[in-house]
């Protein structure tokens, strides 16, 4: 399957909105890591934080191409093919996220918000 392989770019920005939810604590550790270390050298700094993040991640990944691979697939294939520009694949990502919602319980409020992204 795709998940054997680390995620590609444009599958990264399939996810996106789904790493910000999914593996919200990682990603915010990671980036204070990098703004309190910014003087430093982050990569050694920040090392466990960003191998953290890269681990909840791929976790997620592997999830997504396991569980729900077509619609992903779909959204991936199509922010690829259009320079990863959202706005030409709303439709592909509304299908992705109605069998992958960015969390179970989002209010239709905060699902209104991420629209516009």
């Amino acid at each position: 399957t795709m998940s054997n392989r680390p995620p590609h770019t444009h599958e990264l920005y399939a996810l996106a909105k789904h790493i910000h939810f999914r593996a919200g604590e990682e990603s915010k550790a990671f980036s204070r890591c990098k703004f309190e270390n910014r003087d430093k050298n982050v990569t050694e700094a920040c090392r466990a934080e960003g191998e953290a993040l890269v681990r909840a991640t791929n976790a997620l990944y592997a999830e997504v191409t396991k569980n729900y691979n077509e619609e992903f697939k779909e959204f991936a294939k199509c922010l690829d093919w259009y320079g990863l520009r959202y706005s030409r694949c709303r439709d592909k990502q509304a299908a992705f996220e109605a069998v992958f919602p960015l969390v179970p319980e989002t209010s239709k409020d905060e699902k209104s918000f991420f629209k516009l992204f």
